[in-house]
C-alpha cells in the first residue's frame, strides 16, 4: 500500500505491505540507480507473505520530492535512518540494490545495532575505477561548466553533443548527475571492511554493470559473509525473481 511521509521538509512516498498477522523480520528494500520502489514488485509480491515489506522511493527519484542540495552516501544514508525512526522501525533487515546497497554499507557500518542482517544486490561501492573513467567524470564535470559560461544560449545541445563525444553517460536530471559524480567517487572499502551484521549477497552471473568480480571483492571485504550467485545481469533480483526469493527465504529462515 503506497503512502507519504515527509522526511526533513521532504515528501516521500513509500510502499509497505504484509500478508501476515505475524512476520518474521520487517524488510526495508532499498532501490538502485534511476530505479523506485516498484523496482522490488516482483520480489516483495512473494516476501509479504512472510515479512512486513517496505520499499522507498529515495529523495531525487520516483515519485518523491528531489533535494535542493546535492547528496551523497552519507546524507542518504541519514535520510534512511530519519526514515525508519519516524516509522518506528527496530532491528529489521535492509537490502540495497546497486546505488541501494553503497547506501546499505554505509548504514551498516554506522549503525549495525539497527539491523538484523543485511542483504546487498549487485552493490556498488567497492568497484575500482580505471584512469579513463574517473577523467570522464572530471572532463564532464570541466564541459558542463565551459558549455554554461561560454555558450548559455546554446547550453542544451552543446552539452548533449559534450555528453556524446566523451561516451559518459547523462542523467535526465541535473540533481541525479550531480549525485552520480559525487557517489562513484566514494571507495567504500573500508567501510565494508567494518561491518559485522550477517550479510548475505546477491550477485546476478552476467552482470556487466558490476562484473561478479565486485561481488566477490565484497565478500572478502565483509566478515562471515555469504555469496549467492543467481541467473540473470545487474538486475538479476526482477530476472530470476523466483531464484531471489527463494535465496532471501532461505537465507532468513537459517539465521
Amino acid at each position: 500500500m503506497s503512502s507519504e511521509i515527509e522526511i526533513n521538509g521532504l515528501r516521500v512516498l513509500y510502499d509497505r505491505s504484509c500478508e501476515t498477522e505475524r512476520p518474521g523480520a520487517t524488510i526495508l528494500f532499498l532501490h538502485g540507480w534511476g530505479g523506485s520502489s516498484s523496482s522490488w514488485e516482483p520480489n516483495i509480491r512473494e516476501l509479504r507473505k512472510y515479512f512486513d515489506c517496505v520499499a522507498i522511493d529515495l529523495p531525487g527519484f520516483g515519485i518523491s520530492d528531489t533535494p535542493k542540495n546535492i547528496r551523497g552516501v552519507k546524507e542518504y544514508a541519514e535520510f534512511v535512518r530519519s526514515f525508519v525512526e519516524k516509522l518506528s522501525i527496530n532491528n529489521y533487515v535492509m537490502v540495497g540494490k546497486s546505488f541501494g546497497g553503497r547506501i546499505a554499507l554505509y548504514y551498516a557500518s554506522k549503525w549495525p545495532h539497527d539491523l538484523s542482517h543485511l542483504i546487498l544486490v549487485a552493490s556498488a561501492g567497492v568497484e575500482k575505477h580505471g584512469a579513463w573513467s574517473n577523467m570522464k567524470v572530471s572532463l564532464a564535470s570541466l564541459g558542463k561548466l565551459l558549455v554554461k559560461n561560454a555558450f548559455p544560449s546554446l547550453e542544451s545541445s552543446a552539452r548533449r553533443a559534450f555528453y556524446f563525444v566523451t561516451r559518459v553517460k547523462k542523467d535526465e536530471s541535473d540533481y541525479k548527475w550531480e549525485v552520480k559524480k559525487l557517489v562513484t567517487r566514494a571507495d567504500l572499502s573500508e567501510v565494508a571492511g567494518n561491518i559485522n551484521v550477517p550479510t548475505l549477497i546477491i550477485w546476478g552471473e552476467d552482470d556487466n554493470v558490476l562484473s561478479v568480480k565486485v561481488g566477490k571483492r565484497l565478500h572478502s571485504l565483509i566478515r562471515g559473509s555469504r555469496l549467492v550467485l543467481i541467473k540473470g545481469g545487474h538486475n538479476a533480483h526482477i530476472e530470476s525473481a523466483n531464484e531471489f526469493n527463494s535465496t532471501v527465504l532461505d537465507y532468513l529462515a537459517h539465521k
